[in-house]
């Protein structure tokens, strides 16, 4: 049988090492501890772990035996995704019963707003030799106009998009909702419920009689729960467009006629978002 590569005489003292003072089975005791810990509180970092390691347990074990320990247990450090304390998780029960027992997917219209400005069409990303900062000038403040994106959303894509300067208000919102109003079909139909987030906006007195005097419904999300609006993502999408265009929407900004310019390139940017994307994010959110 042929011989493998001769391990280092550095290497063979480092396995050594290891477990002479960390043998596996002192890692194991102290494991469903590890455990426990990052059950509580996820964001800890190794030297607090360690820290309540030696308070509670009365054991000193040095960092990199913890990080090997969690590393072991199929742990890795990863972003923290932050989900708000207000959120109701009987509301959002609620709210799935509801939807799912009264409405199909393909009546459902999701309107959800987002802003964006020249700033928005940065890459966030770039090329650089390793050991040197990949850099490039750009303007840190917004200084031209703001832009608000309004869209409607449904299996068939975007039904409907308002672009104003600045933020909507009521009265911008009920133009949006008249104009998305003629694009819908009274209930039970294909996009037939308007489901909106819970901004105060939404729910000024004329909206829903609006909505109810065409034949059509109107739901509202529970509170802080984007993650059941197929539009979320759908921004993400817009915005990375902006970002692989982002020559075409800065010269925008600078042309003579900038309005005009800007509201043509966010309608590419809305209108990228084809059917075949709604139905995932569709799926995504639960709907289907």
């Amino acid at each position: 049988m042929p011989k493998g590569k001769p391990i280092s005489v550095d290497l063979r003292w480092a396995i050594v090492r290891m477990h002479t003072l960390f043998p596996l089975d002192t890692l194991a005791a102290y494991t469903g501890f590890l455990h426990g810990c990052l059950d509580l509180s996820c964001d800890q970092y190794l030297d607090e772990l360690q820290q309540t390691l030696a308070e509670t347990c009365g054991r000193y074990v040095s960092l990199s035996t913890i990080w090997r320990a969690l590393k072991r247990s199929g742990y890795t450090m990863m972003k923290l995704t932050r989900k708000a304390i207000e959120r109701s998780a009987l509301k959002r029960a609620r709210y799935t019963f509801h939807v799912g027992l009264y409405y199909l997917p393909y009546q459902l219209v999701f309107v959800d707003e987002s802003s964006c400005d020249r700033r928005t069409s940065y890459r966030g990303k770039a090329w650089a030799i390793i050991g040197q900062r990949a850099v490039r000038k750009a303007f840190f403040c917004a200084r031209k106009t703001v832009y608000s994106v309004l869209p409607a959303i449904s299996l068939d894509g975007i039904l409907w998009v308002d672009i104003v300067e600045g933020s909507f208000n009521s009265e911008s919102f009920e133009q949006f909702i008249d104009g998305l109003l003629d694009r819908m079909n009274p209930f039970p139909g294909p996009n037939s419920v308007i489901v909106m987030d819970n901004c105060k906006i939404h729910k000024g007195e004329n909206i829903r009689q609006m909505i109810e005097a065409r034949g059509m419904r109107c739901l509202y999300l529970p509170p802080y729960s984007p993650d059941y609006n197929p539009m979320e993502p759908g921004f993400s999408k817009m915005k990375a467009h902006m970002r692989r265009e982002g020559h075409r929407f800065r010269s925008a900004t600078e042309s003579s006629d900038e309005k005009a310019a800007v509201l043509a390139e966010l309608h590419k940017a809305v209108f990228s978002i084809t059917p075949q994307d709604a139905q995932g994010w569709f799926r995504h959110s639960g709907y289907i």
